[in-house]
């Protein structure tokens, strides 16, 4: 019998995650059948695992764990059951020990879309299983970078896997808006603002890309940025405009934020233009609203008024967003 961990306790798994060398645990095709019926008997097995695993974080919580049929969902205290009755494809569990699975990061992104209200936390956890950085186990402060777990393509090829589960249609609708490779939080931020469209909260910014890759073809540029290639936090390539989010607290210190304005200085002299933008300048609305203002200017948009109901969308977004004491499982 084995016990699979599901919703938001592999979402704990999943975003406190970081690369220790071992790589990711190894995919494996399970049956759901095969799940323990006892919420005691899965209980003695996540205890079995405290301290060999990184479920420090779910551990703390009550553990979420999938079971096939009502006949398993017997109460316990400390693990919430929760039931399917679909079989799942292939992909589906990853193995933690020989009888403990958690959701794999594309099962646990339709999980949490058919569980969480709000369109807006959907796209923002596919910004993190998609992205390069990892959360501590208070789900608040960062603690360092890993390769990113799963990505938008997988995720999709997942879901077309999965008709009839529930939650497919709302996870492949916020799907849409998530980008590959967010290095920090404040980046996710930018690049869900900006980039979902207005009906949903975001500015309906035209298209960019997150995290570009751009090679120095000289040897001055090079010495300027103390690199090869630099990479961009955001990047309208037709435009020429490069985004940079600069902070202590989200880009490593006072080392990394001198290396952020050597990247800057080296984009700059290719002919790229270069903003820099601090927490201060999208901690409130206001300021954000301004941020946005001039962004849209050098881009040759049009400052279009909003209604009252789409005004309200974006502070709700924003409000999400920019909350640095929220738990983010």
């Amino acid at each position: 019998m084995f016990t699979f961990i599901s919703h938001n306790s592999s979402r704990a798994y999943w975003l406190t995650r970081r690369h220790d060398g071992g790589g990711l645990p190894i995919a494996c095709d399970v049956s759901l059948a095969d799940a323990t019926a006892s919420a005691r008997e899965a209980r003695r097995a996540m205890v079995a695992l405290r301290g060999r695993n990184p479920l420090h974080a779910a551990l703390g919580q009550k553990l979420d764990i999938l079971v096939p049929s009502s006949n398993g969902r017997h109460s316990c205290a400390d693990v919430r059951m929760h039931l399917c009755k679909r079989s799942l494809p292939e992909g589906s569990f990853a193995a933690l020990s020989p009888d403990v699975l958690v959701a794999s990061p594309e099962l646990c992104f339709l999980q949490m879309a058919e569980s969480l209200d709000v369109l807006g936390e959907v796209v923002e956890l596919g910004f993190e299983l998609c992205s390069t950085y990892a959360f501590g186990p208070d789900g608040r402060t960062l603690a360092g970078s890993r390769p990113p777990l799963t990505s938008v393509a997988r995720i999709a090829g997942y879901l077309d896997r999965c008709a009839g589960v529930r939650g497919v249609a709302k996870a492949r609708s916020a799907l849409r808006w998530v980008i590959d490779g967010s290095t920090s939080p404040m980046e996710t931020l930018l690049a869900m603002e900006l980039g979902m469209p207005k009906r949903l909260g975001g500015r309906g910014f035209p298209p960019f890309v997150v995290n570009r890759r751009i090679e120095l073809p000289d040897e001055h540029l090079r010495r300027l940025a103390q690199r090869s290639r630099v990479y961009v936090d955001l990047l309208f390539e037709h435009q020429g405009l490069c985004l940079e989010f600069d902070s202590f607290e989200h880009h490593g210190g006072r080392e990394e934020y001198d290396n952020t304005q050597a990247r800057a200085n080296a984009l700059r002299s290719m002919g790229l233009r270069v903003n820099s933008i601090t927490y201060g300048q999208v901690a409130s609305l206001a300021r954000f609203d301004d941020l946005v203002w001039g962004l849209e200017t050098q881009l040759g948009l049009r400052h279009r008024p909003c209604g009252d109901s789409t005004r309200a969308r974006q502070r709700e977004l924003h409000a999400l967003l920019a909350d640095v004491r929220r738990r983010h499982f």
